[in-house]
């Protein structure tokens, strides 16, 4: 299936919502606007959009990709801070298309390397990771604030 993976605009509020519940973050279609529009503003992070070849418009799936600089590193790193794929298209090459659109806009900017956390428990996510060139790496440890 060919895939066509765009960057995300206001107007894709109403698409990503339902791709966020399903991956357990429910927002309202303003929340999404406003997060939308938080991060267009920003020059570090990306939002795509996957919209699959035959059904042009309708957006399959989203990913973010966040770019920062560390104090250890010549060069930044790229972050998937996020991918989704709605569940009725999954195991289609969406979340992969997804994953080299995030890779090539990562080199483009000479990230030395793309990154991601992912949950716990969410195998199914895990081995997709692995599936395309991801490598088990580290732990993680978060620290709620406020």
């Amino acid at each position: 299936m060919d895939v066509r993976v765009r960057e995300a605009g206001v107007g894709d509020a109403e698409a990503i919502a339902p791709l966020l519940a399903q991956l357990g973050y429910p927002s309202s279609v303003q929340q999404i606007r406003r997060r939308l529009m938080r991060l267009a503003s920003t020059a570090s992070d990306t939002v795509l959009v996957a919209e699959a070849d035959d059904d042009v418009g309708v957006v399959v799936g989203v990913a973010v990709l966040h770019v920062s600089w560390m104090i250890h590193m010549d060069r930044p790193t790229g972050r998937l801070m996020m991918i989704v794929v709605d569940e009725s298209s999954r195991g289609e090459g969406i979340g992969r298309a997804l994953v080299e659109e995030c890779c090539t806009r990562a080199e483009t900017l000479r990230c030395a390397r793309l990154e991601l956390t992912s949950r716990l428990g969410s195998e199914e996510a895990h081995t997709f990771y692995e599936r395309v060139g991801f490598e088990r790496a580290d732990k993680r440890y978060t620290k709620p604030l406020g």
